[in-house]
């Protein structure tokens, strides 16, 4: 799937060159990322975003159009769930997972800000390639799991910036994993449900 990516961002990237069809001043910009995520897990029965974790890395924009640019992201980021009271879950637990994640995401721009040359308004999309680095849980029976976890992840980005200025904008993005990251195997895990992470990230985006 890296390859299959890297391919993707390789295509559009030539592809754009080549048109021809506008002239853009700057081709690339780089940033840097910081925020948070509010995680939790789709069968592990907690309920809430109640897992908090960080996210922060670097950013590149490949801009294709005036309107239009192509990111590409490399983040570390902390996903997991966590059920605070017996009310939230079968027990009271915390869920880290860690994760290095390489988002490729396409990017629509609105909102041109008066006597200014930006755009305050980022609506963006994309696939996010993830690999799991570490884990950690209070909870013993979620460490035994932890063996069968999936190394690689693949998920479904969607999401929104908005620029107080040419520079510095705050995102809010939704993130969800297209397939579970632990599969339930009755034969060495009888009785335990397939996983699928999700989350809501709030960033600090600055754009050079």
């Amino acid at each position: 799937m890296r390859f299959i990516l890297f391919y993707f961002f390789i295509f559009l990237f030539t592809s754009s060159s080549l048109s021809g069809q506008e002239t853009v001043e700057r081709r690339f910009k780089g940033g840097i990322v910081a925020g948070f995520n509010l995680s939790q897990i789709e069968g592990d029965d907690a309920a809430g975003y109640n897992k908090i974790g960080l996210q922060a890395g670097v950013r590149v924009a490949i801009v294709l159009k005036e309107k239009m640019d192509l990111g590409i992201e490399m983040l570390f980021s902390q996903r997991g769930s966590a059920a605070r009271n017996a009310n939230q879950g079968a027990f009271p637990f915390k869920l880290t997972l860690n994760y290095i994640e390489v988002p490729v995401i396409f990017n629509y721009m609105d909102w041109k800000a008066e006597d200014e040359d930006y755009y305050r308004l980022h609506f963006h999309t994309g696939l996010s390639y993830g690999r799991l680095i570490g884990f950690s849980s209070d909870d013993n029976q979620l460490t035994v799991l932890g063996d069968f976890f999936r190394d690689n992840d693949v998920s479904w980005i969607g999401g929104a910036t908005y620029y107080v200025n040419e520079n510095l904008g705050i995102t809010i993005r939704y993130t969800r994993s297209i397939y579970p990251f632990f599969v339930a195997d009755e034969m060495t895990t009888p009785n335990a449900k397939s996983l699928i992470g999700y989350q809501l990230t709030f960033q600090t985006v600055y754009m050079f």
